[in-house]
């Protein structure tokens, strides 16, 4: 027999949830677009930025973020639609765009509005919960896990390969295509222009193709039943989700984002400090090893979509199996004291005494560089593209299906914010203690510190495995005999999804 939360449900939307799928992208990858020249032109621009206030910078995005994604998933549930604040969001993405590439004509403390800029395009990142809060509700049920690994592969390609597109801006050097002094198309502005254009693109999107049709979320408390020869009323008692349950999903999306923001913050630095690139190396490589991450996250996205895989495995297991690889990704890429390699090293004035681009470690300025081992860059960028491009697109799939499902067919557009602020306070936390840790500790602190975050995240999922499930819906079905005696028959079950 069919299932009343399944009675009279309209069909899934799929083009909508396409076009959901591409905003999502476009608001994604201007997040992650930016981490591989964002820490070479702030140094072009303005010398007396520090590793410190880099990650201010970084940190501004996540402090928006965090402040507007609850404010605009409480806004949208009041106004049931989800239209008018993407509206705000993109147009505050696209002027925190305007403001970075401008940053060239600041004569004095350009960095001020670099971190300005970025927290503009942080508040239209709330964009993001929204459209997951959308998916989780827009599909018919039985289409949940599917719309999800849609929407999700459009929010997680969009973070991993933002870097890689930076590669084709790498021949533009600096300052490249001079349109007035101060004012460039360059290797660093570039990124900024085209986001620009995804938010003209996402803008048109959304006002003359984007149609919001919700399926799934549940509006009558009782449905009539006419499977049976008998008359009989099936009454939908819609429970409390788990709130601990749903803070473990929390908990998990800050372990997760924690790791994956740290790991691409630090990776311009780290390849400068510690692997001796270049600046352009560092650009080129960081691009290169997220092309790659990109790959493996697609192939991933396209097991879930095209192949259906979440019909073969369970979301907890692929959530446990991605943070242990995770996991084994710091473990590998950990400075071990028995490491052959060598940090390379200068002094500052070989940097003002230098004709060229001096590379490796400054010992004037970092302590560390003496005392920690160099990891081989092969290595690194090897386990950064398999274990992180696969950890990475398994848990946003796995996670953001069971956290709709735990939530249970209601409107989730403040509880999703909630969930983007988990991640965004990684991406707060992350960026300082870098800047930071990094300065006066080195990576040793920084991945022990990942480390243990992982290991308290694992256990709580070992402790509390069985209460990661779906909502139980309490169907009471009331079956009537005799009109005229007034006599029912009343049976209880519930609507189960152990996955």
């Amino acid at each position: 027999m069919q299932s009343p939360l399944d009675q009279d449900v309209p069909k899934t939307d799929w083009k909508s949830l396409y076009i959901a799928a591409f905003l999502a992208f476009s608001a994604a990858v201007q997040f992650s677009l930016y981490f591989t020249s964002m820490w070479p032109y702030l140094q072009t621009i303005d010398p007396d930025a520090t590793e410190e206030f880099f990650g201010l910078c970084v940190a501004a995005y996540s402090i928006a973020l965090c402040i507007a994604s609850p404010l605009f998933g409480y806004w949208s549930n009041r106004i049931k639609q989800i239209r008018l604040p993407m509206t705000v969001g993109i147009i505050s993405m696209f002027l925190g765009n305007l403001i970075y590439l401008s940053c060239e004509l600041i004569p004095t403390n350009p960095r001020y509005f670099l971190f300005f800029g970025r927290f503009l395009t942080g508040i239209g990142s709330a964009n993001i919960p929204l459209l997951r809060a959308y998916t989780s509700t827009s599909c018919n049920p039985k289409d949940r896990a599917r719309a999800m690994s849609l929407v999700t592969g459009g929010i997680a390609t969009g973070t991993m390969i933002g870097p890689a597109l930076q590669l084709f801006f790498t021949p533009l050097s600096y300052p490249g295509w001079v349109i007035f002094p101060n004012f460039s198309i360059n290797m660093y502005t570039a990124c900024a222009y085209m986001s620009c254009i995804m938010n003209g693109l996402s803008f048109f999107t959304l006002y003359y193709l984007f149609v919001e049709i919700y399926a799934g979320i549940h509006k009558d408390n009782v449905v009539k039943n006419e499977s049976t020869d008998d008359s009989t009323v099936d009454s939908v008692k819609l429970p409390k989700f788990d709130k601990l349950a749903a803070l473990i999903c929390n908990i998990t999306k800050f372990a997760q984002q924690f790791v994956f923001t740290n790991v691409e913050i630090i990776g311009s630095p780290y390849a400068m400090t510690v692997f001796a690139f270049t600046n352009q190396q560092t650009i080129q490589a960081g691009s290169i090893a997220q092309t790659g991450l990109g790959v493996s996250a697609v192939l991933i996205f396209a097991a879930f979509l095209i192949f259906k895989l979440n019909r073969y495995v369970k979301y907890r297991i692929c959530i446990v199996s991605a943070l242990f690889l995770l996991l084994g990704f710091l473990l590998v890429t950990f400075p071990w004291p028995f490491l052959p390699g060598e940090i390379v090293t200068h002094t500052n004035e070989d940097l003002a005494n230098g004709t060229h681009e001096v590379v490796g470690c400054n010992v004037d300025k970092l302590d560390w560089c003496e005392t920690t081992k160099a990891v081989n860059p092969w290595i690194y960028y090897i386990a950064f593209c398999l274990a992180v491009g696969v950890s990475y697109p398994m848990i946003d799939i796995s996670l953001n299906t069971l956290y709709g499902k735990i939530l249970g067919p209601r409107r989730q557009g403040f509880m999703q914010g909630l969930l983007q602020v988990s991640a965004g306070l990684a991406r707060i936390i992350g960026p300082i203690m870098i800047g930071f840790l990094y300065s006066g500790y080195g990576p040793k602190f920084i991945w022990a510190f990942q480390t243990f975050v992982l290991g308290v995240t694992i256990l709580l999922w070992a402790v509390f495995h069985k209460r990661m499930v779906a909502l139980k819906v309490l169907i009471v079905q009331k079956s009537v005999f005799s009109i005229t005696e007034n006599t029912e028959k009343t049976n209880v079950s519930y609507a189960k999804d152990e996955n």
